[in-house]
C-alpha cells in the first residue's frame, strides 16, 4: 500500500493532500514551514510509521522506530493551524491555513487504511513536496525575507 502526503507550503500553513494508491482520500493542514525552529514547524519530510490506533481521534506516527510518537488529529469545530508537528486531515480547504470537515476526512481516511486488506495495523506515510506546487516554497522564501 501507497501512501503518500504532499504538501505546499504556504507562509502561515502547511497544506497537503493525503493519497493512498494514488487516489486522494483527504486534504490536510500543518503547521507553516519554520526554518530553523523544526519544534514550532511541520513535520519534516521523510517517511513515517503510522499505526492505527484502539481509541480515536488518533493515528500515530514515529519515525524510524525512534523517537517521540507524533500524531494525526481529528479536531472537532472550527480547524485552524496552531499545532506544530500534527496532521490535521480536512474535507476541504478554505483558506490559508482554515479546513472545514475535519470528522469525515478522519473517517474517511480510517476506512481507506481498514479496506486496504491487510491484516496489519502498522502503515508507511511518505510525507514530500507537491511536485507541481514546488515554487510555493521558494516564493513563501524570497517574501520572508524581504
Amino acid at each position: 500500500m501507497k501512501i503518500i502526503l504532499e504538501r505546499e507550503y504556504w507562509p502561515t500553513s502547511t497544506h497537503g493532500s493525503l493519497l493512498i494508491n494514488d487516489k486522494l482520500i483527504c486534504h490536510t493542514l500543518e503547521s507553516p514551514k519554520i526554518p530553523g525552529d523544526p519544534k514550532n514547524s511541520c513535520l519534516p519530510e521523510g517517511s513515517y510509521l503510522l499505526l492505527k490506533e484502539d481509541q480515536m481521534p488518533f493515528l500515530s506516527l514515529k519515525k524510524d522506530h525512534k523517537g517521540d510518537f507524533l500524531s494525526i488529529l481529528c479536531p472537532k469545530g472550527a480547524v485552524r493551524v496552531d499545532m506544530p508537528q500534527m496532521i490535521i486531515p480536512v474535507q476541504k480547504i478554505q483558506s490559508e491555513g482554515v479546513g472545514t470537515c475535519s470528522p469525515k476526512a478522519f473517517y474517511k481516511l480510517i476506512q481507506a487504511l481498514t479496506n486496504a486488506n491487510q491484516p496489519q495495523d502498522t502503515f508507511r506515510l511518505e510525507i514530500r513536496s507537491c511536485p507541481d506546487k514546488a515554487l510555493n516554497l521558494a516564493c513563501c522564501q524570497i517574501a520572508w525575507m524581504d
